[in-house]
C-alpha cells in the first residue's frame, strides 16, 4: 500500500483547531506550574520599590491611565505592584487620566487596602480623575494640593491627609508608575513629567505597545516595565502573589508550544514530500 505524505500535508483544518482547543481547556483542568523568570526591565521596577522600602517613609504615585477595554492585561500588573507596595509599607498616592477608569480603579484599590489592612488616609489615597490629561501631569508637577483639593472617595481636603499632606508636588514623591493602555500615558509622563521633573518612572503597558518604549528604557528615562500578561505574570511571582497573570500564562504558553509543533510537523511533511517527488522522478 502506497503511503500519501499529502493526506498529512492537507489536513482538515478542523483537527488544528481541536488540539488547540484542548491546549487552552487542558491547563484549566490539569494544575501544573511553569517557571517565570523576570527580565531585566521588569527587575528594574521590582528593585526600586525594594530601594524606596530599604530608605524607609517612601511615597509612589501610581497613574491608572487605563479602562475595562484594558482591565484583562493591566489589572493583574495593577494588583501586583500595589500588593507589594503595601507588602513593604509604602504611602500609595493615585490618580488616573482615563475617566472610565474611576470606578474599576476605586474597587481594585479597596480591595487590596483591605487585603493587606491598610488605612485609608494614612496609607494610601485615591485622587480620582480630573480633565486634562497632560495639564494635569503638568499641574502635579508644580502643585499636588491645588491639583487635587480633595480626594475621591472620601472628599477630604489633600493638605489634611497623612498620605499627602507633605507631598506639594511631584519633586517630593520617590516614585511614579503608569499603568498604560494609551494617550495619556506613559508617553505623556515622560514628556510632560519626567523630562521636565526627573522623578524616577516606571510604566505598564499591554503587550503590544511595550517595544515603543524600549527607547526610553536605553534612555534611562523609564527604569522598568512590564509588558503584557506575561510582565504581569513575573511581577506576581517576585512578590509570592501569583493571580491572574499566572494562570493566564499557561493556556496560551501551552497553546505556543502546540503551535510550534505544528510549524515544525508542517516543514518536517515538506520535505518529506520532496524526497519522495524527487525519488518518484529518479525511478520513472
Amino acid at each position: 500500500m502506497k503511503f500519501d505524505i499529502k493526506k498529512i500535508i492537507y489536513i482538515d483544518r478542523r483537527i488544528i483547531y481541536i488540539f488547540i482547543f484542548l491546549a487552552v481547556l487542558i491547563p484549566y483542568v490539569v494544575p501544573f506550574n511553569l517557571p517565570s523568570k523576570a527580565d531585566k526591565y521588569v527587575m528594574g521596577m521590582y528593585n526600586k520599590i525594594e530601594e524606596i522600602a530599604k530608605k524607609g517613609n517612601g511615597t509612589i504615585l501610581i497613574s491608572f491611565d487605563f479602562d475595562m477595554a484594558s482591565k484583562a492585561e493591566l489589572e493583574p500588573m495593577a494588583k501586583a505592584i500595589i500588593a507589594h507596595i503595601f507588602q513593604r509599607n509604602i504611602k500609595l498616592i493615585v490618580q488616573g487620566n482615563w475617566p472610565n477608569g474611576v470606578q474599576m480603579t476605586k474597587d481594585i484599590l479597596i480591595a487590596l487596602g483591605k487585603e493587606y489592612n491598610k488605612v485609608y488616609g494614612e496609607d494610601w489615597v485615591y485622587l480620582g480623575y480630573k480633565t486634562g490629561g497632560t495639564m494635569v501631569i503638568m499641574s502635579l508637577g508644580k502643585d499636588l494640593h491645588n491639583t487635587f483639593p480633595k480626594d475621591y472617595i472620601e472628599g477630604k481636603s489633600t493638605t489634611e491627609l497623612a498620605v499627602t499632606k507633605n507631598i506639594k508636588s511631584l519633586k517630593e514623591v520617590d516614585y511614579v508608575i503608569s499603568l498604560s493602555a494609551g494617550n495619556g500615558g506613559i508617553e505623556e509622563w515622560i514628556v510632560y513629567g519626567q523630562s521636565k521633573i526627573g522623578f524616577p518612572l516606571g510604566g505598564a503597558c499591554t503587550a503590544v505597545m511595550a517595544p515603543d518604549f524600549f527607547p526610553f528604557l536605553h534612555s534611562g528615562q523609564l527604569n522598568g516595565l512590564l509588558g503584557g500578561l506575561v510582565g504581569a505574570a513575573q511581577y506576581e511571582g517576585l512578590v509570592n502573589r501569583l493571580g491572574d497573570a499566572t494562570q493566564g500564562m499557561k493556556p496560551q504558553s501551552v497553546t505556543h508550544i502546540v503551535l510550534i509543533l505544528f510549524i515544525l510537523f508542517g516543514n518536517f511533511c515538506y520535505f518529506v514530500e520532496k524526497f519522495i517527488q524527487k525519488k518518484e522522478k529518479a525511478n520513472s
